[in-house]
């Protein structure tokens, strides 16, 4: 197997990335780890200790799920998540960057909630900017269009699981309650999007799983 995607089986970071490989029809194999586990084999291959990372076949180690799909679509440019044209291109980069930093936010906000005492004005403040993002998420796939021939784009999988990692954290327990988070009910456009999404075999295919994590307790 030419590449190796070392992966955190619930991760919406590294379902991006085996999403992104297995639209460009890209050959991997997947080794899962627990990055604070004692056995942990991530801090030798990331600086930052984080994943996803991806070990090429020359044995380079790319780290950063954003810095791993920029380079899957340098190297590996067909089929493109990319379109060419600079005004369809930027539109897309938008919806990705609005879906990777509403991750971000996402996540600060349910560490704090899983704090003893959590600060009101952080969680406010968090879940306003969770709304905003969802606000405008929902305003751009309104006007949405495709324009990659595969019929999905970067926006759409940075999107599609970061909302659907919120939805497995909810169920799965890793996410504290918030109504913010419950966002098919009121984002009826999103809802339809990332529904059409759900349905393509690359998505399917990598549904994020349990793993070993207590986050109230890592918090706490």
């Amino acid at each position: 197997m030419a590449y190796k995607l070392i992966n955190a089986r619930p991760s919406p970071f590294g379902r991006k990335v085996e999403i992104s490989m297995r639209e460009k029809s890209i050959e991997y194999e997947v080794q899962y780890d627990v990055p604070w586990g004692e056995n942990t084999c991530t801090p030798q291959y990331s600086p930052l200790e984080q994943l996803p990372i991806l070990i090429t076949e020359k044995g380079e180690n790319v780290y950063d799920s954003g810095h791993i799909i920029n380079w899957l679509e340098t190297y590996h440019p067909s089929p493109a998540l990319l379109p060419e044209d600079r005004d369809a291109r930027i539109a897309v980069q938008t919806r990705r960057l609005l879906g990777e930093r509403l991750m971000e936010i996402a996540q600060s906000l349910m560490f704090e909630l899983f704090r003893p005492q959590p600060s009101t004005a952080w969680v406010d403040r968090q879940t306003r900017k969770v709304r905003g993002g969802l606000d405008e998420l929902e305003k751009l796939y309104g006007e949405y269009t495709v324009q990659t021939e595969i019929g999905v784009d970067l926006g759409d999988l940075a999107v599609g699981t970061t909302l659907l990692g919120l939805e497995f954290g909810l169920e799965s327990g890793l996410a504290p309650e918030a109504p913010v988070l419950h966002w098919r009910e009121s984002y009826p456009t999103l809802d339809e999007a990332v529904s059409r999404l759900e349905l393509r075999p690359s998505f399917a295919a990598t549904k994020p799983q349990m793993m070993d994590v207590n986050l109230g307790a890592t918090v706490s």
